[in-house]
């Protein structure tokens, strides 16, 4: 326990964000509205998660990805996205070497596509309206259960 302006920091938990050794996760939001990415964004950060980028659709993403200089510990997506949806940019991502953890954040879907998706790799489907604690809480598992792993 430190103490700070005279009073003890009862809260010494790291940031969800952060892994053990202090490197922040790298992480990619990929949502067609614009509002999602960046409240979705805002959540993660709030965390101390690096969002090294957003994207507007798969096709997008694929195209930063591929920029990027340093590898991505996970993607959260939707599914409903113009261009390329995010069905396609799980496909894409299949055929990739060192691909992220993928997280849907969408909105309600039928138990054919979700099975479809965890055939595929997708580590969790976390249903839409935007909960602030339910997307902290199971991305924080799934970087747990599935990142942390990779190491």
């Amino acid at each position: 326990m430190s103490i700070k302006n005279g009073f003890p920091n009862l809260n010494t938990k790291l940031p969800d964000g952060l892994r053990p050794n202090g490197r922040p996760y790298r992480v990619m939001v990929v949502d067609g509205k614009d509002f999602h990415q960046k409240q979705i964004a805002q959540i993660l950060e709030s965390e101390q998660y690096d969002v090294v980028s957003t994207a507007s659709n798969g096709k997008e993403a694929l195209q930063k990805i591929d920029k990027l200089d340093v590898p991505l510990d996970f993607i959260t997506t939707e599914l409903d996205m113009p261009v390329l949806d995010g069905y396609a940019l799980v496909y894409e991502l299949q055929q990739r070497s060192n691909r992220p953890v993928v997280i849907f954040i969408s909105e309600d879907t039928t138990k054919g596509v979700m099975q479809d998706l965890i055939l595929m790799g997708v580590r969790d489907f976390i249903l839409k309206p935007i909960n602030r604690r339910t997307i902290l809480e199971r991305i924080k598992k799934a970087v747990t259960k599935y990142v942390d792993q990779q190491v």
